[in-house]
C-alpha cells in the first residue's frame, strides 16, 4: 500500500472517525443565561458631541 497516494482518503477516514466520536461520546449539557451585573443607562446622562463644518471642495 503506498501511503503517499492514498494519504487523503487515509485523513477523511480518521477525520471522519473522530467527528463520530465525538459525536458519540459527547454530553447534552443544558444552556444557562446568567442575568447581567452591568447597571442600566440612563439615556438622558449620555454626553453627544456633534460635529459641524463644512466640506472640503474636491479639486
Amino acid at each position: 500500500m503506498n501511503i503517499r497516494k492514498n494519504f487523503e482518503a487515509l485523513f477523511l477516514a480518521i477525520a471522519a472517525l473522530g467527528l463520530v466520536a465525538s459525536f458519540a461520546t459527547a454530553n447534552a449539557r443544558p444552556i444557562e443565561i446568567a442575568e447581567s451585573a452591568a447597571p442600566a443607562i440612563d439615556m438622558a446622562s449620555i454626553q453627544t458631541v456633534i460635529v459641524s463644518a463644512p466640506r472640503l471642495a474636491a479639486r
